[in-house]
């Protein structure tokens, strides 16, 4: 068995579709963090923070932290948010590598744009709302030692950086 490698960010990173890529070629499982709870819970993120608040999702959040952090050889794809509790980055750090993808607000603006299923990302500016989450959460993700920048690059090009940075690391 293999330890986990977590694929974190802000929303519109592409932690999803790189973290699926990644298990392909890896051979491992592949875990949306964001699609269990929705299983879980029966219903869309979007809707469970306008029905519960974003403190029971998170609440949720940790649950399954704890769940996948006992398990081995798994590519976790984490909610944008999983990481502002430092007790989530600690666990997930322990049994595993975290790689953290960043874009800067432009390009996820124009990712993220489109869909209308970020409850975060309500109301009219959500350019400015963007940057000033990025800003919110830059310490937490400048904590984490590995970072690539999916600005410029496609989902294969970042997958391969990431394979590099773990054949560089063993």
């Amino acid at each position: 068995m293999r330890e986990n490698i977590i694929i974190t960010g802000f929303m519109g990173t592409g932690k999803s579709v790189v973290a699926k890529e990644l298990a392909r070629k890896l051979k491992m499982e592949f875990v949306d963090m964001d699609k269990i709870i929705e299983e879980d819970q029966g219903m869309s993120i979007a809707d469970i923070f306008s029905r519960y608040g974003e403190n029971y999702f998170r609440e949720q959040e940790n649950k399954l932290v704890k769940e996948l952090s006992q398990k081995e050889n798994m590519i976790i794809a984490t909610g944008g948010g999983t990481l502002l509790s430092s007790d989530n980055a600690r666990i997930l750090g322990q049994r595993g590598q975290i790689i953290c993808l960043y874009a800067d607000s432009r390009t996820i603006y124009n990712r993220v744009k489109r869909r209308n299923n970020r409850p975060l990302l309500k109301g009219e500016n959500v350019l400015s709302e963007i940057d000033r989450l990025l800003e919110e959460r830059k310490r937490i993700y400048n904590n984490i030692k590995w970072k690539i920048d999916t600005t410029n690059l496609n989902i294969q090009e970042v997958t391969d950086k990431i394979i590099a940075l773990l054949k560089s690391e063993s």
